[in-house]
């Protein structure tokens, strides 16, 4: 009898180690926006003995994650019935097979889903099967391998859109550097007064500048030019008419201060800017002000004048316009001295900049910035400068040269600016959906 025991326990184990397992035919992953689903075919013909139940357990993983589909047990009918036997003992006389719970003897097709993650762009269907059968037996294992890479695909931000550029042809003109030349006036007044605000120390400047020209032979006086202002309150056609005014008297100024030179009213060109909303918006970017965002949306509206009025006096019952009133409209009444241009036999620069717009136009903009390195110091180059960096796609390089160029009365400058920005704010946009795609698969 003994022998007999000995002998049963040995068959036992020859019969496990000569288990056949089912055919596993077909192993694929699929997959789209959501989700990863693996399926294939369990030839169970040849396989699972009696008493045995075979579990199969695929899994997706990367080396480092892991996330396991839906596992597939194969019963062969002894083990059926007796786990029909254990359950009923249970108290669960109702058990019976699941959809994933089938008896050996077919052929089935095994399909799960599970979640798509951010982690599978390289990932590979892993299966792990055992056996389990009598409590003598401690069952196997295997691993089979099916490689799938880049099932989940990181989206990449849209290349770079480039704007289009704004580039003008420069002429001789003096540099004054950062120095904003502005000459103020009181409300309603066009009288040149030197003891107002810093108006004697910028009358030094403009003459000085004046000098400049008359002073060196190598030059010879093109023209001058100024604009003239007016802050936004008070009626549209008198601003009108205090800004050419307060220009005009700025030309007379000069001409009589300097009579030597023999200047005459053909010597200046008049730029006249009206009522200054720009000059209000650029006071503000450094100012605080109660509603300042609501301000400012009201400056850059399409409204009209008037309108942009009505508006601004409307906030706070008032409030806001009478703080514009008493502590920014004073900076905004202004002769502004824009510039000396004169014509030099000596100023290479001029035709050296130009040369390189004209490679800007025809595309070569890499050669374009490498011909004009050589007036890096010279304001008039700084726009183009900006251009050459901006249609290679290094905004980021090319903003500092337009403002610089904007700060030096570039109105190109001031539209590269806004191009620029209209683009960054494009990439921001995009870089926003992208981060809200990817947390759908964290």
């Amino acid at each position: 009898m003994k022998r007999l025991f000995i002998f049963t326990i040995l068959m036992h184990c020859l019969v496990w180690t000569s288990i056949a397992q089912t055919k596993l035919e077909g192993e694929h992953l699929s997959y789209d926006e959501n989700t990863v689903t693996a399926a294939f075919e369990v030839n169970s013909k040849d396989g699972v003995p009696s008493l045995y139940k075979e579990v199969i357990l695929p899994y997706i993983y990367n080396g480092k994650d892991t996330l396991w589909f839906e596992s597939f047990e194969v019963y062969g009918k002894g083990r059926y019935k007796r786990q029909m036997q254990e359950e009923c003992l249970k108290g669960n006389p109702e058990w019976d097979l699941s959809d994933n719970s089938v008896l050996a003897g077919k052929v089935y097709h095994y399909e799960s889903s599970v979640p798509l993650k951010r982690w599978m762009t390289s990932a590979t269907l892993g299966i792990k099967r055992y056996m389990t059968g009598c409590q003598c037996s401690k069952g196997h294992e295997e691993f089979s391998l099916l490689h799938q890479d880049n099932i989940f695909k990181e989206p990449q931000m849209p290349a770079r859109r480039i704007p289009e550029y704004t580039v003008t042809d420069v002429q001789p003109a003096w540099d004054f550097g950062n120095v904003d030349l502005l000459v103020k006036f009181t409300v309603n007044d066009i009288e040149m007064d030197p003891d107002i605000f810093e108006n004697a120390r910028t009358f030094g400047l403009i003459l000085n500048a004046v000098d400049k020209i008359y002073s060196d032979e190598r030059y010879s006086l093109q023209r001058i030019e100024v604009s003239g202002y007016a802050s936004p309150e008070g009626y549209i056609g008198k601003n009108g008419e205090l800004a050419r005014d307060r220009a005009n008297a700025l030309v007379n100024y000069i001409i009589q201060s300097r009579p030597q030179y023999k200047l005459s009213r053909k010597s200046f060109r008049i730029c006249n800017g009206y009522e200054n909303w720009e000059g209000l918006r650029l006071a503000l970017a450094d100012y605080e002000i109660e509603e300042k965002d609501a301000v400012l949306e009201i400056i850059q509206s399409k409204d009209s004048y008037k309108g942009k009025k009505i508006r601004l006096k409307a906030l706070k019952n008032g409030a806001v316009w009478k703080q514009l009133l008493d502590e920014i409209f004073p900076h905004l009444r202004t002769a502004r001295f824009l510039g000396v241009y004169f014509d030099s036999v000596q100023d290479n620069a001029i035709d050296e900049i130009n040369a390189a717009n004209e490679m800007i136009r025809r595309g070569e903009f890499a050669q374009a910035y490498d011909r004009l390195l050589p007036f890096e110091g010279d304001f008039r180059a700084y726009n183009s400068i900006g251009v050459s960096l901006m249609m290679q796609g290094l905004f980021e390089e090319a903003l500092p040269w337009f403002e610089k160029a904007k700060e030096n009365g570039s109105d190109s400058a001031a539209q590269n600016i806004e191009a620029i920005k209209a683009e960054l704010e494009y990439e921001a946009e995009q870089k926003k959906l992208i981060e809200e795609y990817l947390k759908k698969y964290e």
